[in-house]
């Protein structure tokens, strides 16, 4: 019987496919009603209310206001904008960032070594968790950042916004011929 390859990619994709199903089960989910589910925007796509409360803190967390850049996440609504990425994905896409929320909102506070969930957490907290995730000696804890941090950041930089504050002019496309 010959066993199936393995690569870490298969293993990261089952593994948050397996976390996302864990958000799916009642009472084990992102939701139970973070504090700032008011602000949640109309029109969601992809996300819930909870999903997205908890997307818009890890953002502020790893794109904040007058961090590398003057502005931040919440002042391009990335939180929204990764929503409707999220909605042109797959289903296991959508069920992996679902799973990976899942970890940050339960685990990533106990790495950093706080008894809180992370949408319970303070500004400082909410970093000193994200960089735990980054830290972590556990291979999945660390995919989890990076694939949340390549989200927030790519997002980031495809706001028009951002573009000065990254030294970036445009794109060349529709610009007039330089003479």
């Amino acid at each position: 019987m010959e066993m199936p390859a393995h690569s870490r990619r298969v293993f990261l994709r089952r593994s948050l496919g397996a976390v996302g199903a864990l958000a799916a089960l009642p009472g084990l989910g992102v939701g139970c009603a973070p504090p700032d589910l008011a602000r949640a925007p109309a029109g969601l796509q992809t996300l819930d209310a909870a999903e997205w409360a908890l997307l818009d803190a890890v953002s502020d967390a790893i794109v904040p206001r007058g961090g590398a850049f003057a502005l931040g996440a919440r002042d391009v609504a990335l939180a929204q904008r990764i929503d409707g990425f999220l909605a042109n994905e797959s289903p296991a896409v959508q069920s992996g960032v679902a799973g990976a929320l899942l970890a940050v909102e339960w685990v990533a506070p106990l790495a950093a070594g706080r008894v809180a969930r992370f949408s319970r957490l303070d500004d400082a907290g909410r970093v000193a968790a994200i960089d735990a995730l980054r830290t972590s000696r556990i291979a999945l804890l660390r995919d989890v950042y990076a694939g949340l941090k390549q989200l927030c950041v790519f997002g980031f930089y495809a706001v028009d916004a951002s573009w000065a504050a990254t030294g970036y002019d445009g794109p060349l496309v529709g610009r007039a011929a330089a003479r």
